[in-house]
Formats: C-alpha cells, sequence, structure tokens
C-alpha cells in the first residue's frame, strides 16, 4: 500500500469537499422532479442497457429491496418498464420508455448548460487547468 502524507489527506478531503458542493450546484439546475438516485439509475440503463433489479442494486450499491423502490417511481413516472426476462421467467429486466430517455436528455442538457456557462467566465489559463485536471481526476477513478 502507498504511504499517504498529511497533504495527500488534505488533498483528498478537499476533493471531496469541492465534489459535494459542485454536486449540490447540478441539483439545484434540474428542471425534473427526478431524484438523484433515479437519475443514477437511469444513466447506468442508458449505457449499460436493461437490466434486473438485483444487477442495477448491485451496481449502484444498494439493497435491493431499495432499488426496488426506485424502479417503482421511475415505472410510475413512466420512464421506464419492466419487462419479463428472455430467459428467467422469475425474473424481470428494466429498460427506459422513451420519455425516461426524453427525460435525460432535457436533464443532461440542463445541467451541461450550466456549467458551461460557469466555464466560459473562466479565464483561459483556468480553463486549460480545469480540462488537465479532468484527465487527472479520471485517473483517480479508472486506475
Amino acid at each position: 500500500m502507498t504511504e499517504r502524507s498529511a497533504s495527500d489527506i488534505d488533498l483528498a478531503e478537499a476533493l471531496i469537499a469541492v465534489h459535494g458542493r459542485f454536486r449540490r450546484t447540478l441539483l439545484v439546475a434540474k428542471t425534473d422532479e427526478i431524484s438523484p438516485t433515479q437519475s443514477a439509475v437511469i444513466g447506468r440503463l442508458l449505457r449499460d442497457g436493461p437490466q434486473t433489479t438485483a444487477d442495477l442494486a448491485r451496481a449502484e450499491g444498494v439493497r435491493p429491496q431499495s432499488m426496488g423502490a426506485t424502479i417503482a417511481g421511475l415505472v410510475e413516472l413512466g420512464l421506464a418498464v419492466r419487462e419479463p426476462h428472455p430467459t428467467d421467467g422469475r425474473r424481470a429486466l428494466v429498460q427506459l420508455t422513451t420519455v425516461g430517455r426524453e427525460a435525460r436528455a432535457g436533464s443532461h442538457a440542463s445541467r451541461t448548460r450550466l456549467v458551461a456557462d460557469r466555464l466560459a467566465g473562466l479565464p483561459a489559463e483556468d480553463r486549460a487547468a480545469v480540462e488537465r485536471a479532468i484527465d487527472v481526476l479520471g485517473s483517480l477513478v479508472d486506475p
């Protein structure tokens, strides 16, 4: 294991804090009634395609019962549907509806506009630092 210094701990704490502030900023820009958990599930379904409740729960690190409630909310909103599993009649696959895809696109567009507007107000050297930071942060989450 790599030895950590006090400055590594301080930097980690600062990064986590700014991540939280950034997430809250994006939540303020939301234009829909979708919860952050529902949004995460919609994003996962967009990226990975239809999945079972158990698969979604594992991927999001929550209990299947909690994921079931999240999915029920998405179904109630007309954003997702449950379809019979093609090989296991005991299970169902959750997939997005067209309305769900459109809702995600609209929400994503509003958040992207907010961040783009704020980036446009930065000096060129700060924008370059953000670009570099994205590469570095990517290596933290995808080592």
